[in-house]
């Protein structure tokens, strides 16, 4: 609330009535009254020879507390009762001459008064309003300021912090402000940071907005990453006059975007692998072939294996695959016969090269099976079975795998080594540190894998 210096009683009063305001018909009622008793007062107690003085304060306090208008109105009332009480029935015109210029000087002066008053209330007002705006503007900016989750400083031109938004408080971690105040503000920066802090200060004082990414610890020592905003603050002259620097916490940003990198490093590394591998089928596959029409057949048939394989890995960012997953994407091709294979054994997390490696070597077996072997005729069956057993002989657990066919047609050993049995041999020895067996029965293909588990994966929930 403003307040006139010396008069609060006053200033309340006219506070009030500015924000209490009397309908019309009773603002004249209350300023009809008043004028009343004050000519009742003063021909009561004050001689003729003053009777317009009284007349001036209730005016004024009109003019104030109830506007411009009913103080005119009062002013001529006033002078009509001064001019009943002094006049007489056997003047001619109930008034002297000096009597009649005495009325017209008061009447001027209480229009005068009456005029004053009610500028003087507006002003009031005005200020009022001005007041109360700056108060809502103070308390929007203060809400802003406090709801942002930016760190919003001011700093004189020599770089030393004078203010600090109370939400730029809370993520600096500071409890008071006192232990910031007057501090340059580089220093707050690290590294290439404080560089780029001092010359964004010199840009400020040039008049020059600026910005930059740089780290500084929060107050209580949590690194942080800030992304930086810093403009200069005009003062009346047009010239900077202080500085602005809104930081914006961005470490979360600078993680992921840390974590998209060396995901990218690791796909590419992963794509490049993939590639060696595509690249290795089809050298094996067009390498030996009867026909291209023949090996673009078998090569794409592998190329879908390994497409099975990738999707499984892509689901876990290429960092595991479960054994059960890798069996059911290496069997893609015997689609209507899956009643015919039975897969047992624990889940089993395998990294993404073997996830590769055995799709492939099981796709090459249900190949095998499908076109020579137990998924040939109409009663052989496929046994898909794996287990982790403790190593006797050894601080360690063991892997075995077992491909075994069983009702099929007689069996006789290849004349010659393909792909399949070459990978299945060599490629994954090599990729299980284990030992791996190819077995032609009679009676059906025996496929085995011996392999440390520790080399390989982990049981899942083990």
């Amino acid at each position: 609330m403003t307040r006139t210096e010396g008069l609060p009683f006053f200033d309340g009063i006219i506070a009030w009535s500015i924000d209490h305001p009397l309908p019309r018909l009773t603002r004249y009622l209350a300023c009809t009254l008043l004028i009343v008793t004050v000519a009742l007062l003063r021909s009561l107690f004050v001689t003729s020879l003053v009777p317009w003085l009284l007349f001036i304060p209730a005016i004024l306090l009109i003019g104030l507390t109830l506007a411009e208008a009913p103080a005119l109105y009062a002013s001529v009332l006033a002078m009509a009762l001064a001019a009943w009480s002094i006049g007489s029935p056997s003047v001619e015109l109930w008034l002297t001459g000096p009597q009649w210029a005495g009325s017209f000087m008061f009447l001027l002066v209480a229009v005068g008064v009456s005029l004053l008053a009610g500028e003087l209330r507006a002003g009031v007002r005005r200020t009022r309003q001005l007041a109360t705006d700056l108060a809502e503007r103070a308390a929007f900016l203060s809400g802003v300021l406090a709801s942002s989750t930016d760190c919003i400083k001011v700093l004189d031109l020599g770089g030393k912090l004078t203010f600090m938004s109370e939400g730029g408080m809370k993520v600096m971690e500071i409890g008071d402000i006192n232990a910031v105040q007057g501090c340059p503000w580089p220093d707050f920066w690290q590294g290439d940071g404080n560089a780029d802090a001092v010359a964004a200060l010199a840009a400020a004082r040039a008049g020059r907005p600026s910005h930059f990414v740089g780290k500084a610890d929060t107050f209580a020592g949590t690194p942080k990453w800030w992304d930086v905003s810093v403009s200069p603050i005009l003062g009346l002259d047009g010239a900077p006059d202080r500085i602005l620097a809104v930081s914006r916490d961005t470490t979360e940003l600078m993680v992921a975007q840390e974590q998209q990198r060396l995901l990218n490093g690791e796909l590419g590394h992963r794509l490049k692998n993939v590639l060696a591998l595509v690249q290795s089928i089809a050298n094996q596959t067009f390498r030996k072939a009867d026909s291209v029409e023949l090996a673009t057949a078998i090569f794409s048939e592998r190329l879908v294996a390994l497409g099975k394989a990738t999707d499984i890995l892509t689901a876990t960012a290429w960092q595991k695959a479960t054994l059960r997953d890798v069996a059911t994407a290496g069997l893609t091709s015997i689609d209507g016969l899956q009643d015919r294979v039975t897969l047992d054994g624990p889940d089993i997390e395998l990294g993404p090269q073997l996830a590769l490696a055995l799709t492939l070597a099981l796709h090459e077996l249900t190949t095998n099976a499908c076109k020579y072997g137990a998924l040939s005729n109409e009663t052989g069956v496929v046994t898909i079975a794996w287990a982790c057993e403790q190593d006797p002989d050894a601080d360690e657990r063991r892997f075995t795998f077992l491909w075994q066919e069983q009702g099929g047609p007689l069996v006789f050993p290849p004349t010659r080594q393909g792909f399949g049995s070459r990978m299945i041999e060599r490629s994954l020895r090599s990729y299980f540190h284990g030992e791996t067996s190819l077995e032609f029965h009679p009676a059906g293909v025996v496929f085995r894998i011996d392999a440390p588990l520790p080399k390989i994966g982990a049981v899942v929930g083990a």
